[in-house]
């Protein structure tokens, strides 16, 4: 290991046990809402041309189930309407909400906090109906901001490189959006944020029958490039770190792993910006150990950790006779749960089988790694089932490192014939879910909650960039959660609050192999009969609502 890389590391593991919230002291923030400067939930980039985009007429009668298989629907054209209804689906409007005075917008990919730092851009070229060029995505008028137009030689070059076409979707995050309420925590959030936004443009490409794939051999500084983030004036502390590039294509196009050339990217850096972004807090604070594990964790240009062998999953469930795209439109965080709340044994199983990757199927096929992550499920009333602990194995390895890192009084019984599934331990651990979730009540009145476990430090050894990463898996399971919890009558709410080492200290987990990530709780929920509901794109024009 090189020096830089193993000073990343250190820089990465220092900022993880720091973050980390423990029983006594919790992760440093500035312990109140300094509501005089709150970020702008949209950002806008003055000067630059909006292009409004069409709202869907109506959404494809896909069934749920559907979007979890192999097979692909047949693929629509890339032209303007349907680059818009990839957009709206995936991370557009979903409702507004009001109570008293106050008024917030929801969006269709889950935001820690609902502040949102994940942002989109478009690279696109031959795409009907679009000029050449970057665009920003901007949600709350569901409207391309023209960042640069591509001169005609270099979309021909971006098109005879693709061999058809062109659609091109990269994210990147806001970091003070999360900085302003969560302190030095909030760099975990945004990159949860970055895998609840792959899932869900996963998704919303299925829905069209598009083959959606991570683009090799552009590092972090080559995709700022390419988005123009060096020659953009950002306010203070209010930059974007780019994150992820992928690429768009029918799906009868080739599945090789497509690539963009440092020529390219070189063509499109060197054509002119457009736009300035708007000012999102009148005053933000720097937290420097966050700038430090993002400069530890940027990406090299590297491809992707082939998958291998794929783990078995079960045949295809059957369909569930409800539309993709409604349970889609309708996802939502659970405040509340009622403690009466039940669910089914099979119920329970079929929902946990969808986290089962699979490289050919959404969401995992934007997974940018083999499965890091398996699950330590909570289980409170699932009909069928004993409440207690277990763990549901994600990747086959995991069982025995799992094991042999565990307290070996944990009874592994094999829970579900078959599933990797195993109970540790009987009894109510409601409570216990609860103190764990930062004393939220919700991980324990709803029918189960889980933590996210991540195989860490084998995974990080010779790639530090890769903590990023494994924030992202596990917000590609929570996005699948979600929409589960939703299409199953039930409502899911991720947890991103959870007292650490305390978690590892229950599984007798002493050292860095295994960390825990991320919190996840689904149950019957409890609606608050003041909140009022209205449609998302009520304040556009009507002829552009048809």
């Amino acid at each position: 290991m090189t020096a830089s890389r193993r000073s990343h590391l250190q820089s990465v593991y220092a900022f993880h046990e720091r973050t980390k919230h423990h029983y006594d002291r919790m992760a440093r923030s500035t312990g109140f809402m300094d509501w005089a400067n709150q970020p702008v939930p949209f950002r806008r980039y003055a000067g630059a041309e909006a292009v409004a985009l069409p709202l869907a007429a109506s959404d494809p009668a896909m069934d749920y189930s559907s979007l979890f298989h192999p097979d692909p629907p047949p693929a629509a054209p890339l032209t303007k309407p349907t680059v818009a209804a990839f957009l709206e689906r995936a991370l557009g409007l979903s409702a507004w909400k009001s109570l008293g005075g106050d008024r917030w917008a929801l969006r269709i990919n889950p935001s820690s906090g609902n502040l949102h730092p994940t942002e989109a851009y478009l690279l696109l070229a031959r795409v009907d109906g679009l000029t050449d060029g970057l665009y920003h995505y901007n949600p709350e008028i569901h409207a391309l901001e023209q960042r640069l137009i591509l001169p005609s030689a270099t979309g021909a070059m971006l098109a005879a490189n693709q061999k058809s076409p062109v659609f091109m979707v990269a994210l990147s995050s806001v970091v003070w959006r999360e900085a302003w309420k969560y302190g030095e925590r909030a760099f975990r959030y945004c990159q949860h944020d970055v895998g609840h936004a792959l899932a869900a443009l996963s998704f919303s490409a299925r829905l069209l029958g598009w083959r959606i794939q991570a683009l090799s051999g552009v590092d972090e500084d080559g995709l700022g490039r390419l988005l123009g983030f060096d020659r953009t004036r950002w306010h203070p502390l209010e930059e974007e770190t780019p994150e992820r590039i992928l690429q768009v294509t029918p799906s009868t196009a080739s599945p090789a792993r497509p690539s963009l050339s440092p020529e390219v990217v070189d063509a499109v850096a060197a054509a002119p910006i457009q736009g300035h972004p708007d000012q999102l807090s009148p005053e933000c604070r720097r937290w420097e150990i966050i700038h430090e594990v993002a400069a530890a964790t940027r990406q090299a240009a590297v491809d992707e950790t082939p998958w291998g062998p794929p783990p078995v999953r079960p045949d295809p469930q059957a369909a569930m006779g409800i539309h993709a795209a409604e349970v889609i439109r309708r996802r939502r965080s659970a405040v509340a749960y009622d403690h009466r709340g039940r669910m089914e044994r099979d119920t329970f199983l079929q929902l946990i089988t969808r986290t089962l990757p699979a490289p050919d199927c959404p969401p995992f096929d934007v997974a940018p790694d083999r499965p890091r992550i398996s699950l330590l499920l909570f289980v409170h009333r699932v009909v069928g089932l004993a409440p207690g602990l277990y763990i549901f194995i994600r990747h086959p390895p995991h069982r025995d490192s799992l094991r042999n890192k565990c307290d070996p009084a944990f009874s592994w019984q094999p829970a579900a014939a078959d599933l990797p599934l195993y109970l540790l331990r009987a009894g109510d651990c409601r409570a216990i879910a609860a103190d764990l979730a930062c004393w939220q009540e919700i991980a324990g009145a709803g029918v189960f909650a889980l933590a996210m476990l991540a195989e860490f430090r084998l995974t990080l050894r010779d790639a530090p960039w890769r903590y990023r990463r494994l924030f992202w898996e596990a917000g590609l399971i929570g996005q699948v959660l979600y929409l589960e919890a939703e299409a199953r009558g039930y409502r899911g709410t991720g947890i991103g609050c959870y007292l650490d080492d305390p978690v590892h200290a229950l599984l007798g987990i002493d050292d860095h192999d295994w960390q825990d990530l991320y919190h996840f709780t689904v149950g019957l929920p409890l609606e608050d009969p003041r909140l009022q509901t209205y449609p998302p794109y009520a304040h556009r024009p009507k002829a552009e609502r048809a």
